[in-house]
């Protein structure tokens, strides 16, 4: 009995200690948190004042950085399409230059205003930009130049003078005079008879009065007249190919010959009349006329050049700034 009255005694003592343990730590845990929450409030809100700060800053810095990224992106958006539109009008303007080059290659070679006013119009296609207001003054002033010369057919010029050639061929020639020696009976009657006709017809003569200006010609015999018209074939012939070759002067020469020729030789007629026509009209055809040369094209198409090399700058040759973007804490 002692002895469980001794144990109890000794329960009771070790839990008073337990107790005042507990009440001894939980005192110094009420002064512990009294003295050190307020500082740690206090480093918390900073803490937290601090976060709110960066981030703040942070979310702007990244709002100044796509800002500027998203102006560098439309920078480069317009340069593309400044550089592609340079491209193009240096494209063009060597287009018209090689046209024109062409157009006047073709005046100082061949002489053919058909084939060089076609190069021109064609060039004036190219010529649509803002940027070639000067190039296609130029093209209008020189195809205005162009069209007011007479363009020469030459397909059309040889033509007429083939048929001119055919026609020539079928041209009757005068014949040869047959010289009759009279015998006297009849020489005394032709005295006779024109005697009399000469008195009945001096007054009917006196109004008509024939003057010929040119020397007569001898009439040719056949084997000379084969000879003739030889030579009208050989010199129209001469006419065509230098109509082709545009040599002016053997051309009227030739024409002049036949024309010559044709009035002295064959009988006139008609036809002979339409062909003499004919051979005038052709023979008023310049075959180099005066052509204007195209400077003003030429030079107006070097300055466009010249200004589309100057503005056009290599897009990689640009150095854009990279902003640097904002460090997250």
């Amino acid at each position: 009995m002692t002895e469980q009255n001794a144990n109890s005694n000794q329960r009771k003592k070790s839990l008073v200690v337990f107790i005042a343990i507990l009440a001894i730590l939980a005192i110094i845990i009420a002064v512990l948190w009294k003295y050190y929450w307020p500082r740690f409030s206090q480093g918390m809100s900073a803490s937290e004042e601090q976060t709110t700060v960066i981030s703040a800053s942070t979310i702007v810095n990244l709002q100044n950085n796509l800002a500027q990224k998203q102006a560098m992106i439309q920078e480069l958006q317009q340069e593309v399409q400044k550089q592609s539109a340079m491209k193009e009008a240096t494209w063009k303007s060597i287009v018209i230059e090689h046209l024109v080059r062409m157009a006047d290659l073709t005046l100082n070679t061949t002489g053919d205003v058909k084939v060089a006013l076609a190069f021109l119009l064609t060039a004036k296609t190219y010529t649509g930009d803002p940027e070639a207001l000067t190039i296609n003054h130029a093209l209008n002033k020189d195809i205005a130049s162009l069209q007011s010369i007479p363009i020469v057919d030459t397909e059309e010029l040889i033509l007429k003078i083939d048929a001119i050639n055919k026609q020539i061929s079928e041209l009757p020639t005068i014949p040869p005079r047959i010289t009759v020696v009279p015998t006297k009976t009849e020489e005394q009657t032709q005295k006779t008879t024109l005697n009399r006709f000469l008195v009945s017809a001096v007054q009917a003569l006196k109004d008509i009065v024939v003057i010929r200006h040119q020397t007569v010609e001898p009439i040719l015999p056949p084997e000379q007249i084969t000879i003739l018209r030889f030579n009208i074939q050989a010199k129209l012939l001469q006419a065509e190919l230098s109509v082709m070759q545009r040599q002016n002067k053997v051309y009227q020469m030739c024409l002049a010959k036949v024309i010559d020729w044709v009035a002295k030789y064959f009988v006139s007629s008609n036809s002979n009349a339409n062909i003499l026509n004919m051979l005038q009209e052709l023979k008023q055809v310049d075959l180099q006329p005066k052509l204007p040369a195209l400077t003003e094209s030429l030079t107006a198409i070097q300055n466009l050049i010249k200004t589309d090399n100057t503005a056009v700058v290599p897009s990689s040759q640009k150095i854009i700034a990279q902003p640097q973007g904002a460090r997250l804490l």
